[in-house]
């Protein structure tokens, strides 16, 4: 799938050393170690499959975009990133918005591995069946991180380190619009970027 040499170990190199600095003094540690196991899950396969099951160089810069964006919720709880109380404070907004940019940057930045790997086993008839189970995939897997979130609300009972894990700020509709703006955010990676079929 890659012309052109890997930029993977660099990538992997930098966010390494990224992801070293924000593990320093975290503002909830609980929340970090809660945040990173799903994110090294991830990791342990990308580099344990890395020489026979390798995706394409925009595939890699995505998925660095997306660890960078969750490695910095992760730091400071996704409901209290200062950038996220910038945005909100210059367009008077009720609340920190940035895990809603992490959870639609999921579906956006993600969705093209995905693609890439499910190409590998799977023959689609035509773009709209793909693109269909392309979001599904998306909207499932944000599903289950919400159930997870319930679960860990649930084990750890209401402190204020379980509300900065859930991130919820008040919202009961909070996980379904996290899990809407991942299907909205894949959609919109395939409509503009999806080059097989422009």
């Amino acid at each position: 799938m890659n012309e052109t040499k890997s930029v993977a170990p660099i990538l992997f190199i930098i966010f390494s050393l990224f992801w070293i600095a924000l593990a320093i003094n975290p503002l909830y540690r609980n929340v970090w170690m809660a945040e990173n196991i799903i994110l090294m899950i991830g990791l342990y396969f990308l580099i344990t499959g890395y020489t026979r099951f390798y995706f394409s160089n925009t595939a890699y810069y995505l998925i660095f975009a997306f660890c960078i964006l969750q490695t910095i919720g992760a730091h400071y709880s996704y409901a209290e990133v200062p950038a996220g109380y910038w945005v909100a404070e210059m367009f008077d907004l009720s609340r920190n918005h940035f895990d809603r940019l992490v959870h639609f940057g999921f579906g956006f930045l993600i969705v093209l591995p995905f693609k890439q790997a499910l190409s590998r086993f799977v023959t689609f008839a035509n773009r709209k069946t793909e693109y269909f189970v392309l979001i599904m995939l998306l909207i499932g897997i944000s599903g289950c991180y919400e159930i997870i979130e319930w679960w860990y609300a649930i084990l750890f009972e209401q402190t204020l380190e379980t509300n900065a894990f859930l991130g919820s700020q008040g919202d009961i509709w909070d996980a379904e619009k996290d899990v809407l703006l991942s299907g909205i955010g894949a959609w919109l990676y395939l409509v503009i970027f999806d080059k097989k079929y422009h």
